[in-house]
């Protein structure tokens, strides 16, 4: 990222802040000498009187040079504010798109996206749909770079229309002039809105006063972590459904109502057996802002992943979820398969995060879409190349926090509402593949009893439908010749049963 690296430069102008200590101390020094020649000027009568208007005339001159002085540097100091301000939110976006967690669930078989909070879609019973780990991955790391480079795109124009106004105010200012005349160059003078008090009396004191934790012209600042810091808890209003912060389980949720997952009939798309492979599929969906995976009750949600913010590395979900695939990963070695995907949990994406392969694209962008301030808006985008090579289609961010989505092709806004887009929005697997997408009531009924009977060719390895289970495989001879187990030690340990 261009902009962030190359913003440092602007502390080297530090070094030539002791030019306005002396500057100040010149003005003050003149009108010291004016004050004295004017108390001790030795005139008496009409020539005394003139000697100390002009003496006067004099000090107000002075006085609008001082002033004039002091509000250019007014301008100056809260530019060189606005580069520090904006290169620190710069660096508040994360070098890597997708923590460790996110990445794992790739290697998963299926992630469970809620897409209604109760009873189901209009005219369906569905309220949970069926994806692939792979699919869920793609598109969530699609969402994510889409959600920095829009970030960064802000962070820019920001920059950009704060030192415009500067800019513009202080050519102004300068055509202007140094207001010297009598009535009014005595005066006060007056600080630019923008600048602080404590910046404002630091300048009349001679020296230059720049904190980042005073927004100024630029408007954010360290002090609300450039507006992340009210959008950071779990009831901040951008996770409809709140995420997992690691504080335990939430009884007066445990014991309300479970509400079981209702999917698509088996063999449609987005069902258990048939989940969704295409990424495109969920781009109608903000799933940055979405909890997958978790045990939903009428009082909240148990468990769950949601994936961190790439706009903001010190959000919590980067630790939480860092822990949470760790911990995996340790379950995977000691348990041989573990917990979702077991020993390819951490140790894949580990490598993922380091590697050059396609998971890795645009960790540390180098050029293209992902220099700021080069060919691209984003401030730490996907690196040249591989950036371009994804062709999905993802929606936009914007708003605070960019917490709200508005999903490819569409006018309207998915909000920050997760999954918050209507039934008729989400792509071909939420349209009419549901038993219940439309027709009579008879209709729905003979579909929901419709059975087709099947072989099974033993050379014919496609004839089975995908998540046909054996009802015989877990079984052995008939109730005719099973016998109980023989009760002598094996060697086994009985407590492992």
């Amino acid at each position: 990222m261009q902009f962030a690296e190359s913003a440092p430069e602007n502390e080297k102008l530090y070094g030539w802040d002791d030019e306005h200590s002396t500057v100040v101390k010149a003005i003050r020094k003149a009108q010291e000498k004016i004050e004295h020649f004017k108390a001790h000027q030795g005139f008496t009568g009409q020539a005394g009187d003139a000697m100390s208007a002009e003496a006067v005339r004099a000090f107000n001159r002075f006085n609008g040079q001082a002033n004039f002085y002091l509000t250019g540097m007014s301008y100056y100091v809260e530019a060189r504010r606005a580069i520090m301000l904006a290169s620190e939110e710069a660096r508040q976006l994360s070098p890597t798109l997708l923590d460790p967690m996110t990445e794992a669930m790739r290697d998963v078989a299926t992630v469970t996206i809620p897409v209604a909070s109760n009873f189901g879609l209009p005219g369906q019973l569905v309220n949970s749909l069926a994806v692939t780990g792979a699919a869920y991955f793609d598109a969530v790391e699609a969402q994510a770079n889409a959600q920095r480079e829009a970030k960064s795109t802000e962070i820019i124009e920001r920059l950009e229309s704060t030192m415009n106004n500067l800019s513009s105010r202080l050519t102004a200012h300068t055509q202007t002039g140094a207001d010297t005349g009598t009535e009014t160059g005595g005066s006060g003078w007056e600080p630019i809105p923008e600048i602080p008090k404590s910046s404002a009396d630091a300048l009349k004191n001679g020296h230059i006063s720049i904190s980042p934790y005073e927004g100024g012209a630029y408007g954010r600042s360290r002090s609300d972590a450039y507006g992340n810091a009210d959008l950071r808890g779990a009831d901040s209003g951008l996770y409809p459904g709140g995420y997992d912060n690691g504080e335990g389980v939430n009884q007066r949720v445990m014991q309300s109502p479970r509400l079981p997952s209702r999917y698509f009939p088996e063999g449609e798309a987005g069902s258990r057996t048939n989940p969704i492979t295409d990424p495109q599929d969920l781009m109608d969906m903000d799933l940055l802002h979405t909890r997958v995976n978790g045990d939903r009750h009428a009082n909240g949600v148990i468990g769950g992943h949601t994936p961190a913010p790439p706009i903001d590395r010190d959000h919590p979900l980067w630790g939480l979820n860092a822990s949470r695939a760790a911990e995996s990963q340790t379950a995977g070695r000691l348990g041989g398969i573990g917990v979702m995907g077991a020993g390819a949990l951490g140790l894949r994406g580990a490598a993922r995060m380091g590697s050059a392969s396609m998971g890795a694209m645009g960790r540390l962008g180098g050029g293209g879409t992902g220099s700021l301030g080069t060919a691209g808006a984003g401030a730490l985008g996907r690196g040249g190349a591989t950036a371009g090579a994804s062709t999905l289609r993802t929606g936009s961010y914007s708003g605070t926090g960019m917490g709200t989505y508005t999903p490819p092709g569409s006018g309207k806004s998915a909000g920050g509402a997760g999954q918050g887009t209507s039934a008729g929005q989400r792509g071909g697997f939420m349209g009419a593949s549901g038993a219940g997408a439309g027709g009579s009531k008879d209709e729905k009924k003979r579909q929901r009893r419709k059975y087709e009977a099947f072989r099974v060719e033993d050379e014919d390895d496609d004839a089975l439908p995908r998540g046909y289970v054996n009802p015989q495989s877990q079984t052995y001879g008939t109730d005719k010749d099973i016998t109980p187990a023989r009760r002598r030690d094996d060697g086994w340990d009985p407590n492992q049963w």
